[in-house]
């Protein structure tokens, strides 16, 4: 029981843009299955683009930027394992200038990769031992990929990098609490240091100052996506939140750009991102079969812009058209489904009983939001705030003045380039490019119920509309940003409404001195903390007819061999008003009592006599919170 554990975890780019913010999708912010088509295809099926400014004090700036695909990987499957696929090509796309409102590109990040094996005389795919560090010999199948410049049709190779092994569990260890793969993910980190050795090991360190990462994260994105698609009837209630992407990993890739790379700070840039495969694939069958044969030239195939436009507001018959065609063909092709929104029709007839509350036709804020649809960063701006750990994980704060609601929560940057919503204030997140954290759901139901074509505007604020305030896993706040990876050994798909992360128990022996002790152990499950009571009592056992009761008890809690907390008789405790609070207060003040926030893993309790005694003890463990 002594495993240690540690889940330690323009205004809006114009007035226009603020629509971004609230973008219109009073529904799903990102389900990950935006069209028919790319469902089928999971290695291609993009998830959410980010973008957003960082800067160390006194360094360049950058623009950071993220592609996530292959939605929905449950952590652990084997033995085969989710892979970048070799035959797709991964592009990040930045406009600059007069290329952002066209639609067009400007500079092409494309990313290929090269799986390989060490041996493939082995039913162990991905691990044949336990992984120390990126590529070694635990890890059997590698995947290397490289990064080239694409700039009018002029190549530049930037460089190469390794993907690190997923989260597999005891095959991984230093990606867990204690590097212990029976324990819950490492929470993020806020500096480079503190990273685990496969996601720093794993940056790689390009030419002309850029750096990349590629490999498995949690999945970043949360809402009740469930529930929106379930004609929009949203749950109510502090116990009756559901995020649809709890628990559940993706596959990541990271460029950090060099702000210089792109001709200086004083513009607004656009990012999307797309995937496409050869145009055509030969299969042959029988004895004599081979992989298939690949040829012709790249089709597009997924692109993802802002979260949300193709998923909500694009109609089926066009979904897949939109993954076809680039920002440019928008306007031709995809602009009357943000001009004249069916989602807000839906909205006022189920959830507002009828009501027009929303308006549905004549769009503009809409259009300036989406058309063409790209993420707009205002690179003049100082570094984006950053969110750690949210409402769910307040022991891990995000950036002082971070709202996941973006400048809908007060959340603004500064501008050297627009005006913004008065005296250069531009929105702290989305739409001003994206962060990890930034609320798009919420954000986007309060772009669509308002009305940011009044001035002033008419705001009717959605915060926490669909019932889950953040995230379920910590943020890193350095590069490559996104979290750890769920460990396929001991995660949860929403563990606020899965069994009860402890079960009170107890355990009666007899306790003596350091030589002698009572042990007794219990396990917090699921990858969220909760606050637990243990308690040792010994003299009023006597009034339930035990024999030889010890007269006083100490008690000590360890997290493998740490100790985390300990306390000699109750009443000493410094929060022994909680204790009381409680209900699970020992009756005598020579018995000892901790109460203590206990994240993700095991404890051991040991009980002692309290000076020097001898005798019969009893530890008991409470769940006093699920989640303090």
């Amino acid at each position: 029981m002594r495993s240690n554990t540690a889940r330690n975890i323009a205004g809006l780019l114009s007035l226009l843009a603020l629509s971004v913010m609230l973008a219109p999708r009073t529904a799903t912010a990102s389900s990950h299955m935006d069209a028919p088509l790319i469902t089928l295809d999971p290695a291609a099926n993009t998830t959410d683009v980010y973008a957003f400014v960082s800067q160390q004090p006194s360094g360049p700036k950058y623009l950071e930027v993220a592609l996530g695909v292959y939605p929905f990987e449950e952590p652990g499957v084997g033995p085969n394992k989710y892979n970048f696929d070799d035959n797709v090509l991964y592009q990040i796309i930045v406009s600059t200038g007069a290329d952002v409102a066209a639609g067009n590109d400007s500079i092409v990040y494309q990313f290929m990769f090269t799986t390989g094996y060490k041996t493939q005389g082995t039913i162990l795919q991905s691990y044949v031992g336990v992984v120390n560090a990126d590529g070694d010999a635990g890890q059997n199948l590698t995947q290397t990929y490289t990064v080239t410049k694409v700039v009018g049709g002029t190549s530049t190779l930037l460089g190469t990098g390794i993907v690190p092994p997923n989260n597999q569990g005891l095959a991984t260890p230093h990606y867990n609490g204690g590097e212990n793969g029976n324990n819950t993910a490492k929470p993020g980190v806020t500096s480079a240091a503190q990273l685990d050795v496969y996601t720093s090991g794993a940056i790689a360190n390009l030419s002309n100052g850029y750096r990349s990462w590629a490999g498995q994260r949690e999945d970043g994105f949360y809402g009740d996506i469930n529930a929106v698609f379930d004609l929009l009837n949203l749950r109510m209630g502090s116990a009756n939140s559901f995020d649809s992407q709890s628990g559940y990993n993706i596959h990541t890739i990271a460029l950090e750009i060099p702000v210089a790379e792109l001709g200086g700070d004083q513009q607004v840039v656009g990012v999307y991102a797309t995937t496409s495969r050869q145009q055509m694939s030969v299969l042959s069958s029988g004895a004599g079969s081979a992989a298939p044969v690949l040829s012709g030239g790249w089709v597009q195939v997924a692109r993802q812009g802002n979260p949300l436009f193709n998923e909500v507001l694009v109609a089926l018959k066009d979904k897949d058209l939109y993954g076809r065609t680039k920002p440019s063909n928008d306007a031709a092709l995809f602009q009357q489904y943000a001009s004249n929104p069916e989602l807000a029709a839906l909205v006022n007839a189920i959830t507002f009983g009828g009501m027009n509350v929303a308006p549905t036709t004549g769009r503009t804020d809409l259009i300036g939001i989406f058309i063409p649809d790209m993420l707009r960063v205002d690179l003049s701006t100082g570094p984006a705030r950053l969110a750690a750990g949210g409402a769910n994980f307040p022991a891990y704060p995000d950036d002082a003045g971070f709202s996941n609601q973006s400048v809908f929560g007060g959340d603004t940057l500064h501008s050297n380039i627009q005006t913004g919503f008065g005296g250069g204030a531009v929105a702290g997140g989305w739409p001003n490019g994206r962060r990890y954290g930034d609320d798009v759901l919420s954000i986007a139901v309060t772009a669509v119920v308002s009305d940011l074509r009044t001035n002033p505007l008419t705001i009717r604020s959605a915060a926490n509309i669909d019932n889950v305030a953040g995230n379920d896993a910590v943020y890193n706040k350095v590069f490559p940003f996104a979290g750890t990876p769920f460990n396929g050994r001991n995660y949860l798909h929403n563990p606020g409404l899965g069994p009860v992360p402890l079960i009170n128990f107890s355990t009666r022996g007899v306790a003596g001195n350091s030589s002698s002790p009572l042990i007794g152990g219990f396990i917090v499950q699921g990858d969220k903390p909760v606050q637990v009571l243990v308690r040792a009592t010994g003299p009023t056992l006597a009034n339930y007819g035990v024999s030889n009761p010890i007269s006083g008890t100490t008690l000590a809690i360890y997290s493998g061999m740490t100790q985390v907390a300990s306390n000699n008789g109750w009443q000493t405790a410094s929060n022994q008003a909680a204790i009381k609070a409680s209900g699970f207060a020992p009756a005598s003040a020579n018995e000892s009592a901790v109460l203590m926030t206990a994240a993700p893993g095991a404890y051991s309790a040991i009980v002692e006599g309290m000076n020097g005694a001898t005798g019969t003890a009893l530890i008991e463990m409470f769940i006093v919170t699920p989640t303090p």
